[in-house]
């Protein structure tokens, strides 16, 4: 394994935030878990019991860092923490085996909490505390969901709703603000845009806060957020409706003067390379030919250098060849299909059926034909 690998993979990238970012989230950290022990202190000395538990630490860090996230916003951090409490505690008196009880407790909450849209990581903690807290915590039985747990996560949860909303530049809980459609702005149907690597850093820059989203995640988001719309602003459009069929193909072995005048004489860019079933193996492209071609050669025609050299015998298909070829399904939507020659470039897709047999190829001179018929057709409506 190669050290920048070994080091990507051992220290991967986080948000950039800033200093001032920083020391404010380790201030409200700070000032809310001080407010929380003391209050929750001050309830248990009156009853005599434990007054905190250690996965509200964790909570804080998701609540004050990462307090953009699912994970942190007030449901899931209630009912996250209540959940796995209860199921914790009718675990620890009914499964007398702490191994057996410990690991169904974890797998009941982890079910409970995607089932009611609750997920948050900390109480894994909680309920996994309540089977092996020791005596001290059996004895407490369901006080500990009410009384202790409880207590931590009403205080806590208040800490956070002040001072994430006192705090400049946040807010909490993160509500879903639906945009007005005027403010959208127009594009056309047929393109799809995608912000480069800099731009989803600029970005999160300039949201200075933790998101517990990569940038790589993000530009896929957005990609797929964009073919989604794509696809509901051209219908049920497939690769099958707008693919030539009877496509001329060839086999690996074909030498490539045959391939060569396949192109030629077709006026095609490129060839898809089918085996013995009619399985897509790859593609010969011109720019093939040309990358294969030495440019150094003192010859007259160094294409044909290349396809019939002296030296050796024909050099065939599946020698220059790119492979694995990008394909489509037959039934893939055609938003599907503009983004894979935006983001391959590439001029020609080859389709295939469900079991990856050729049936088809699309070019970009189909999506241009195609969103060219849709104009006239949107300007009448």
């Amino acid at each position: 394994m190669r050290l920048d690998t070994l080091t990507s993979f051992l220290f991967p990238e986080q948000a950039v935030i800033s200093n001032r970012e920083k020391i404010i989230t380790a201030l409200a950290g700070f000032v809310a878990m001080g407010l929380v022990i003391w209050a929750t202190q001050q309830l248990a000395q009156a009853e005599h019991r434990p007054y905190m538990i250690s996965s509200m630490g964790a909570s804080a860090v998701l609540l004050f860092a990462v307090f953009h996230s699912p994970l942190s916003q007030p449901w899931a951090f209630v009912g996250g923490h209540m959940l796995a409490a209860m199921i914790g505690v009718l675990c620890a008196h009914h499964i007398p085996n702490p191994v057996l009880a410990t690991a169904t407790t974890l797998g009941l909450a982890l079910l409970a909490m995607q089932w009611l849209r609750c997920l948050h990581p900390p109480a894994g903690a909680t309920a996994v505390f309540a089977v092996l807290g020791g005596q001290p915590i059996l004895d407490l039985g369901w006080s500990y969901v009410f009384s202790v747990v409880g207590a931590n996560v009403a205080f806590l949860l208040a800490a956070a709703l002040v001072l994430n909303n006192l705090l400049p530049g946040r807010r909490y809980p993160m509500m879903r603000l639906k945009p007005s459609v005027s403010d959208a702005p127009a594009q056309p149907a047929g393109r799809v845009s995608r912000p480069e690597h800099e731009d989803i850093v600029a970005a999160l820059r300039s949201m200075d806060t933790f998101i517990d989203v990569s940038e790589e995640d993000l530009e896929r988001i957005y990609l797929l957020a964009t073919i989604n719309r794509q696809k509901r602003s051209l219908g049920s459009i497939v690769c099958s409706d707008i693919m030539t069929r009877n496509v001329t193909s060839v086999t690996p072995d074909t030498a490539l003067s045959a391939v060569w005048e396949v192109l030629r004489q077709r006026n095609i860019r490129g060839v898809p390379v089918v085996d013995e079933e009619h399985r897509v193996a790859g593609v010969v492209a011109i720019s093939d030919f040309l990358k294969n071609t030495d440019w150094n050669w003192n010859r007259r025609s160094r294409l044909r250098c290349l396809m019939s050299s002296p030296r050796r015998a024909p050099i065939s298909a599946a020698d220059i060849m790119t492979a694995p070829a990008i394909t489509l399904r037959e039934d893939a939507h055609v938003a599907e299909l503009l983004a894979t020659f935006a983001n391959n470039g590439i001029n020609h897709v080859p389709v295939t059926d469900d079991k990856d047999r050729l049936v088809g190829i699309v070019t970009r001179l189909d999506l241009l034909n195609l969103f060219g018929s849709q104009i006239p057709s949107r300007q009448a409506a």
